[in-house]
């Protein structure tokens, strides 16, 4: 039961949900490709990013946490976005 509810919600927002993906791929591409862009422009490579400290943190560990962060925001928005959709109606 809870599965067909699954399935039909998708079925239903399937046009906004590809939408809103294929948006959200686009602009993390852009933004990935603009920060390495930058990175190669200043001359920075990977290595001095990993042992660049501040308040004895490496910065590549905040970073991380930074991004998972970030993801779980973006989770947690879709989540609510998916609970205030309408459940379908079965005919």
């Amino acid at each position: 039961m809870i599965s067909n509810m699954f399935f039909l919600k998708v079925k239903e927002n399937r046009k906004v949900i590809l939408r809103t993906l294929g948006f959200f791929i686009f602009l993390r591409s852009i933004h990935g490709f603009s920060l390495l862009a930058i990175g190669y422009l200043l001359g920075i490579e990977i290595s001095d990013i990993r042992n660049f400290e501040v308040f004895g943190f490496r910065v590549y560990f905040l970073i991380i946490a930074l991004v998972a962060l970030l993801i779980i925001r973006r989770f947690k928005k879709i989540y609510r976005w998916w609970k205030s959709r309408p459940d379908p109606v079965i005919v």
